[in-house]
């Protein structure tokens, strides 16, 4: 995670990039950019505590489910990092909510990209009703990157289009985000959910 020295809406900007997840009940704005893995915004605003995560899950999820699937572990083992970062620092894990984005098709050249934008859709359904946690808000799909601007303090969330070529940089990134996920996508332990 990257901090930015420049103030945004009178508050430190800190960018994610793909594959990086961070939880504050500290003032301040996450942000990132969209593309085809998915930025989750989950948030406890009557404590003032919330996170982001951006990930993939890197395949097409089968019939038995994403607890029982070695394909939806990575995104399991993500969102349960962020949320225990948010519970360690007070937050309450039934006062939850979450605001989705992403999971373009964006451009990456890669001949899994359809496998992966199916995966993180069943993904989010799946995980967000099992963990009974309220998606507010969600710009999933499309052909456009977004910047996200998120404020974990009050799950407010700003969206700005971006050009390809200021994405240019998280288009990489991304790219050696998903192939390293696809590298190691088979060396995840089993997957527990409290």
């Amino acid at each position: 995670m990257a901090t930015n020295e420049d103030r945004f809406f009178n508050e430190d900007l800190y960018v994610l990039k793909p594959g990086e997840y961070h939880a504050t009940a500290d003032n301040g704005i996450l942000g990132t950019v969209t593309g085809s893995s998915v930025v989750v915004c989950l948030y406890d605003r009557e404590r003032g505590i919330g996170g982001m995560c951006h990930f993939i899950v890197p395949g097409t999820i089968g019939t038995k489910g994403i607890l029982f699937d070695d394909i939806a572990r990575s995104g399991v083992t993500n969102m349960e990092l962020l949320m225990g970062e948010i519970v360690k620092l007070g937050g309450d894990r039934r006062q939850l909510k979450a605001k989705v984005y992403g999971s373009g098709e964006v451009g990456v050249e890669d001949s899994r990209i359809g496998d992966i934008l199916k995966g993180n859709l069943q993904f989010i359904e799946q995980y967000f009703k099992i963990e009974k946690i309220q998606i507010e808000e969600q710009d999933l799909g499309g052909t456009s990157r977004k910047k996200i601007f998120f404020e974990p303090k009050t799950g407010v969330v700003r969206k700005e289009e971006i050009s390809p070529e200021d994405a240019a940089l998280f288009v990489r990134l991304e790219k050696e985000y998903i192939d390293l996920v696809f590298k190691n996508k088979d060396k995840t332990g089993d997957v527990h959910m409290f």
